[in-house]
């Protein structure tokens, strides 16, 4: 993402879900202001920034379903090494599927990672408003 699209970007309308991996505590104390800090700066209130925890990355995907059931997030930010995350196929699958099958965006790893939600949920929604202004519903995929 370059400087113009980051400039252009504005959360002050987005909910994040964020879910913190207390196995990795060590990463979490370092990155987690960070990742705070940089959703608010695109403008997401604090309000909009629920935090949660999870023991082990294996409580990942369920924990994610969660705020996907239950909580009206525009997407989740789970907190974890990314290549810890990347080197478990099931949990990789697991997320893939929730992306899918709530049309929902969810990126993984540091708190640079903040900004990327940011940037696929402004994507999500700009694409939303133009297919609705072409009076194409939204298409399920099978």
């Amino acid at each position: 993402m370059g400087y113009e699209a980051e400039q252009r970007l504005d959360a002050s309308n987005m909910k994040f879900g964020v879910l913190v991996v207390r196995e990795f505590e060590e990463f979490v104390m370092l990155e987690l202001p960070a990742l705070i800090d940089s959703l608010a700066s695109a403008g997401c209130m604090p309000q909009n920034i629920e935090v949660r925890e999870v023991a082990t990355t294996s409580d990942v995907v369920m924990a994610t379903h969660f705020f996907a059931e239950y909580t009206d997030v525009d997407g989740v930010v789970i907190l974890a090494p990314e290549n810890r995350l990347m080197s478990s196929i099931p949990v990789m699958n697991g997320i893939v599927q929730l992306q899918v099958q709530w049309n929902m965006v969810i990126v993984a790893g540091d708190s640079k990672r903040a900004m990327h939600a940011v940037e696929l949920v402004t994507m999500q929604n700009e694409m939303e408003v133009e297919a609705a202004e072409r009076g194409q519903g939204q298409r399920g995929i099978s």
